[in-house]
Order: structure tokens, then C-alpha cells, then sequence
């Protein structure tokens, strides 16, 4: 055809595109997380997931390479588009490479999520050839003792940096992002700044999860304060405008929220996380109910088991359900799970930095309370005056990082995307 009788492809958002394709309403898993292994060469402190990286009898419960293809070609057949490939350190397993390309070879979008420590000239120059999605590096700290205080490995970050500035080099998509502890909550500004000094976005969590490989808590001297959370989730003017048209768009009073069933996110509906084990859940915080894939297939799991996780009612919290920051909440049935043991519980941290995120940008229209006594009846926050939360919110202690230096423990959830980033 002549180059003036061509016709253009008319172009559509991904959102559109799953609306006109109803990827919710069919129940297609359109996006998975495959944890490869929860072995790590680092040893970070505050991690969910952190086996030692040679722990031959952890490598051996592990899928694999072989089953894990199997797992590629059946999510692709049940209409899968996007894959998270992570670990522990996905890179600890030498046949990433082989299941990389064999998950891009079936169609599959992929993204990476790593430490960068492992990232050698080779393995980006294969990334060029073979361009994921996106790659996600986790910074810990943006000078070296802080760091290495939090992964516990010496030489650690010099091997992060080489291997950010390898991909990099190469203009591979790739994303900065940090966990906001008390440890190197000062230098999440220097964080960002270095990142968007390389061209980068840079994103960071602030909440904390209990760790799902072996059962320990995590301390809590290393959970920041809901007051320094949004201090510094408020910290730039982009930020706080993304935040004041959420809460436009989605927590207005006026608006009815009152729902029936616990789950209401994408979790078993269109997207799914397989362990390195072979459970096959609805997400990665809730990891109570699984189907074991070295026994069954992933259909069987997707269409048999997830519809009736689905199908629970609440039973027993009636705050939650009808609450108008549920959009805004950081937490959701996975996380109370993961936290409580049940998905309907309320957690005080998380209701407390939500109800703050919400006076922040609407104040008294939002409908609640700023201490989170509307939804909570009690709670830390309502403890303290005004004046002390507006100095915590404003400056004073919580600017320099001494907030709360012996806080409760309080275990929060694993990094999650925005409801709107799509």
C-alpha cells in the first residue's frame, strides 16, 4: 500500500483497553508475580523474605527451572500479559537468564525486581538485547554506612551502584525506589535526588510487613511514625497534588462505599503470586490459602480455588467496608491477614497514617477525624495534642529523624502499586 493510503492504528490507554476488554469481569490473570526464590546475597534487616543465598536445602524446596516454563506456557494460555520476576535476590538463581528469555520468547512483559548487586556487564548487555519492562532497584541508603548498616553486607553498595550505573549506561527502563526506615529516613531526599539526577523515577514505602519465610517479627525501632511517613510522602508538591486529585477522585464523603464481599482489588480476580515453593496465592500478603502447583496445574488453582477465596462476605467489621478512605487506605484484607491472621481486622498503624493522608489535602471535608477516632474509636494519635501532631507533621523532632525513637512494634504491609497506576 502507497504511504498516502495508509491507515494509522488508532492507540488506546492499557485502562481502556481493560475496560473494553473486560479483563475484570472474565476473570483473565492478566498480570502475576513469580517469586523465583526467597534466598538473598544480602542480609537486610528489615526484609520480609531473607534466606541465606547458598541454603542448599531452601534451593532445593524450590521450583524448578523445568516447572517453572510449565508455570510460563500455563499462565500464557489463561491470558496472562505481564509478569513480575523476583526473590529474595532474583539473581541468585544462575538459570534467571534462561527463564527470562523463555518468559519474553511466550510474549509475557517482562519486569524485574533486584537488589543490582548482581547485575554484570553481561547480564545487562542481555537486558539490551532482550528489554524488559521494567527493572526496579532497591537503594538502602544513599551513602555507605547507612547502606551497609541496613543490608549487612560490606562492599554492598559499591556493587548497587555499578550495577545501577551499568543499566544506565545502557538507557535500560529502570526505576530507583527505597523502604523509608528509621535507619535512612534522613536520606530518602538524597535517595531521590540521585536518581532523578541519572534521569530516573524514584518512588519509596514507608511500612513494614512481617516476614512470611520463616515467621519472625520484624523490630519496630525500624517503622517510622505515621506523622513522618507523611512528612515525607508529602514531600515534594508533586507528590501532594497526586495525593489531594486520589482523594478527589475516589474518597469524597458524598460518594457510597459499603461493599459486600472482603476482597475487592485485582488479588485472585486478575492477578496472582506463586511462591518459590509452588503455592500459588492471590497475592503476596495473603498467603494463608494457597494451591500447591507441584501437585495441580495453575487453572486449577485460578478457576477453582480463587473464586471461592473471592466469594467471602464480611462477617464481622463493619468500619472498614463502609468507609470512605478505602481507596486511600494502606491497608487491605492480604495485609490484615498477613498482620492479624484475618482479613478483616483493622490495623491501628495503618488506619492512623491514612486518616492523616486524608486531613492533610481535605481536612474536616474528608468526613473523618485526623487521629482516626471516627473509624477506631481509640488510637495512639488521639493520645497526643493537636500541637504535638502538627510539630511532628511540620518539623521538630520528626524532621531530623529522632521521632518516636523506641516506637511500639507495629508490622505493616509489603510495597504495593498505586490503585491508579494504570
Amino acid at each position: 500500500m502507497p504511504p498516502s493510503q495508509e491507515t494509522a492504528v488508532p492507540e488506546i490507554t492499557f485502562a481502556d483497553f481493560r475496560q473494553r476488554a473486560q479483563i475484570d469481569a472474565r476473570r483473565i490473570p492478566i498480570e502475576g508475580t513469580i517469586e523465583t526464590t526467597f534466598r538473598c546475597n544480602l542480609n537486610c534487616v528489615h526484609c520480609y523474605v531473607n534466606e541465606p543465598a547458598g541454603a542448599s536445602e531452601v534451593q532445593s524446596r524450590e521450583l524448578s527451572l523445568e516447572r517453572l516454563k510449565v508455570l510460563v506456557d500455563e499462565i500464557v494460555e489463561e491470558g496472562c500479559l505481564y509478569i513480575l520476576l523476583t526473590g529474595g535476590e532474583v539473581l541468585v538463581r544462575p538459570d534467571f537468564p534462561e527463564l527470562y528469555l523463555y518468559a519474553r520468547s511466550r510474549g509475557l512483559l517482562v519486569v524485574v525486581f533486584t537488589n543490582g548487586t548482581l547485575v554484570t556487564d553481561r547480564l545487562a548487555d542481555l537486558f539490551v538485547e532482550h528489554t524488559p519492562e521494567a527493572i526496579e532497584i532497591t537503594l538502602y541508603g544513599m551513602t555507605k554506612g547507612t547502606y551497609e548498616r541496613v543490608t549487612r553486607v560490606p562492599g554492598s553498595y559499591e556493587r548497587c551502584l555499578a550495577g545501577i550505573r551499568r543499566l544506565v549506561g545502557r538507557k535500560l527502563p529502570l526505576t530507583l525506589k527505597t523502604m523509608a526506615l528509621t535507619w535512612n529516613q534522613d536520606e530518602v531526599a538524597a535517595m531521590e535526588e540521585y536518581a532523578r539526577g541519572l534521569g530516573l523515577d524514584f518512588r519509596f514505602d514507608s511500612s513494614l510487613n512481617p516476614r512470611v519465610d520463616c515467621g519472625a517479627n520484624r523490630n519496630g525501632e525500624l517503622q517510622i511514625a505515621p506523622e513522618r511517613a507523611l512528612q515525607l510522602d508529602l514531600g515534594s508538591p508533586e507528590r501532594l497534588a497526586d495525593l489531594r486529585a486520589f482523594c478527589e477522585r475516589l474518597t469524597r464523603p458524598d460518594l457510597v462505599f459499603d461493599t459486600e464481599h472482603v476482597y475487592t482489588c485485582g488479588a485472585g480476580q486478575s492477578s496472582f503470586t506463586v511462591d518459590p515453593y509452588g503455592r500459588l496465592q492471590m497475592c503476596q500478603l495473603s498467603r494463608r490459602s494457597f494451591h500447591d502447583l507441584k501437585e495441580g496445574t495453575f487453572a486449577e488453582g485460578w478457576h477453582e480455588l480463587f473464586p471461592r477465596l473471592r466469594d467471602r462476605t464480611w462477617q464481622t467489621n463493619d468500619v472498614c467496608r463502609r468507609c470512605s478512605l478505602m481507596a486511600l487506605c494502606v491497608s487491605c484484607p492480604g495485609a490484615a491477614e498477613m498482620e492479624t491472621g484475618d482479613p478483616e481486622a483493622i490495623i491501628p498503624g495503618f488506619c492512623e497514617l491514612t486518616h492523616l493522608k486524608a486531613w492533610a489535602v481535605m481536612g474536616e471535608s474528608s468526613g473523618h477525624r485526623r487521629d482516626a477516632t471516627c473509624c477506631l474509636g481509640e488510637g495512639r494519635l488521639a493520645s497526643r495534642p493537636e500541637d504535638e501532631i502538627e510539630a511532628r507533621l511540620t518539623g521538630g523532632c520528626g524532621s531530623c529523624g529522632h521521632a518516636d525513637p523506641e516506637p511500639p512494634e507495629r508490622l505493616v504491609r509489603l510495597e504495593r502499586r498505586r490503585p491508579d497506576r494504570r
